[in-house]
């Protein structure tokens, strides 16, 4: 996918240089919209690809759980939207019922008004639903599909039995875990794929019963060890024989400190891609002319995504078989939509839209399903339809909106709230400079028996007694306190791992700090001193080879 570049423009928010290619211009050209045989070109962003997907992000909570009253039932439940919120919640079931029309909340388009400030009036009335989580059991802190008996997980789907992680599929018994498929009885695993009672890994595949690793494949019983293949027995690389493999574990004071150390100094592969052409990102498998985009599988012809799409650009959300669309975040079946966030199941040709089901051809719409043909949800004939839209469209040309995705002034999150503040972290006071919007809420505190702070919690897990179970801990580095739960505690207590001391959220951002940032970096093979680009940045202490010279290396 040979691209040539047409156009450098400048991020009208953080001014810097980005390209705008042929292969660009060929896909806004057709994913625009076309009313009466006229075609509505959608033009060149004015964002660079970060400040973009930082945009994206802002519109997307993923860890933030609250307990407020639904607005169906009067009853608590637990939402991603706090109390303090001027949205309407309902929980699942009234959300999803007959009971009540999206439709009747409609409003006719005002065009002395910004379509942005009228779309953000219809959010405050249209209900929300209280999380985006489905078809789960026992699983009520939890931010999945399909899922059974988790708790405090976030995003993705086919799991059981999983607490404390986020984008896990296909995963049973995980705790600490982040980006793993197909994997049972693991803890602590960032970016693994079927693997089975293993503990502190990264970049790891189909390994068994290891430990303190990274960038292992095929290997049981090892631990301390990089960049293997189909080994056993191993301690820092070092062959040893069952027998004296068993020996020296029992000598080892193995920790995260050390883990640490052994990571910032071995040698990398510049990207990890399997099965992959004409791919410039990280973390891909079975892809083919991708670039920008971070962790996934089975995709071609993509640009800045995060989702099983093809032919999309600026995708964001998790997703499966989307095509054509530009700058959305959706759960499943998505074809030529542009400018919307959640959407659901099945939609097609949707503008500036959310929350939306199995419905085509809507505008500005909020949870309509089964629909075809409206307007802010106002229900028009086709005709009607096709006629208005483009009065829309040009009044956004004009008050400068037609091109852009939805302000982060009118998410229904404020920004320290969303992932963007994971990836964008900013101050309070630079949040606010940059017309985002932060959030002083604090929940309320949780009635337990006692505090402990955590460094008086005892190191053996066979020392821990029952009753922490009505303990909050305090935690070491951020002194808010957490809880342990039964199932989290049975863990622990079957794999011999001591009691956390830190708050899950600071887990996680230890999570996040362990993983490389989504963003490429030119420097040289540190072997054949190729020109390369990875996600190690050039001031970083690993030794990063291509993708030949590693495969040498091992």
């Amino acid at each position: 996918m040979k691209e040539i570049i047409i156009e450098t423009k400048i991020c009208k928010q953080c001014w810097v240089h980005f390209d705008i290619t042929d292969k660009d211009l060929e896909f806004y050209d057709k994913i625009s919209p076309v009313f009466n045989s006229v075609k509505y070109s959608i033009p060149t962003p004015t964002l660079c690809p970060d400040c973009r997907q930082q945009r994206r992000f802002s519109f997307r909570n993923e860890r933030n759980l609250y307990r407020r009253e639904c607005n169906a039932t009067g009853k608590d439940i637990i939402s991603i939207y706090s109390p303090d919120k001027p949205y309407k919640v309902y929980n699942q079931k009234d959300w999803w019922s007959d009971r009540w029309n999206a439709k009747k909340f409609w409003v006719s388009f005002d065009c002395s008004k910004w379509f942005f400030e009228q779309f953000d009036s219809l959010l405050k009335k249209v209900p929300l639903l209280h999380s985006t989580s489905i078809w789960n059991e026992n699983s009520d802190y939890a931010w999945s599909f399909n899922s059974k008996n988790c708790y405090l997980f976030f995003v993705w789907a086919d799991c059981e039995d999983c607490y404390f992680s986020e984008w896990l599929m296909s995963c049973k018994n995980c705790v600490d875990c982040a980006d793993c498929e197909d994997c049972n009885h693991c803890f602590n695993c960032i970016d693994c794929h079927g693997c089975f009672d293993c503990r502190n890994l990264i970049r790891w595949n189909d390994c068994i019963n290891c430990n303190f690793s990274y960038q292992i494949e095929n290997c049981s019983d090892c631990i301390f060890c990089h960049n293997l293949k189909n080994k056993k027995f191993c301690i820092n690389n070092i062959q040893y024989s069952e027998e004296q493999y068993i020996k020296e574990v029992l000598k080892i004071s193995a920790n995260n400190n050390v883990f640490i150390e052994l990571f910032s100094k071995t040698t990398v592969k510049n990207l990890s891609l399997i099965n992959c052409e004409n791919c410039i990102w990280d973390l891909l498998t079975n892809c083919k002319n991708i670039f920008h985009w971070f962790w996934w599988f089975n995709s071609h012809d993509c640009k800045f995504c995060d989702a099983n799409v093809n032919n999309s650009y600026f995708y964001d959300w998790a997703s499966w078989n989307t095509e054509l669309s530009l700058e959305i975040g959706s759960w499943s079946n998505i074809y030529n939509s542009a400018f919307c966030y959640e959407l659901i199941w099945n939609n097609k040709y949707l503008l500036y839209s959310a929350f939306c089901d199995n419905s085509s051809n809507l505008f500005g719409c909020i949870w309509l399903r089964n629909s075809s043909y409206c307007i802010l949800n106002k229900q028009y004939a086709k005709d009607e339809y096709e006629v208005l839209v483009p009065k829309i469209i040009n009044h956004m040309k004009k008050t400068w909106e037609w091109w852009e995705f939805f302000p982060s002034s009118i998410s229904p999150f404020w920004y320290n709230e969303t992932v963007a503040n994971e990836y964008y972290p900013l101050s309070k006071e630079e949040t606010l400079s940059k017309w985002f919007k932060w959030s002083d809420y604090e929940a309320p505190f949780p009635k337990v028996d006692k505090i402990i702070p955590a460094n008086k919690l005892p190191e053996n897990i066979s020392d821990i007694p029952d009753d922490i179970l009505n303990w909050a801990i305090e935690c070491e580095v951020s002194s808010k306190p957490f809880r342990i739960i039964k199932q989290e505690l049975e863990f622990y207590r079957k794999h011999s791992l001591p009691i956390p001391r830190r708050h899950p959220d600071i887990r996680h951002l230890d999570r996040m700090c362990l993983r490389n940032p989504r963003k490429l970096f030119d420097r040289r093979c540190d072997n054949c001193n190729k020109e390369i680009k990875t996600t190690y940045s050039p001031d970083r202490s690993e030794i990063v080879y291509c993708e030949d010279c590693y495969e040498k290396l091992i």
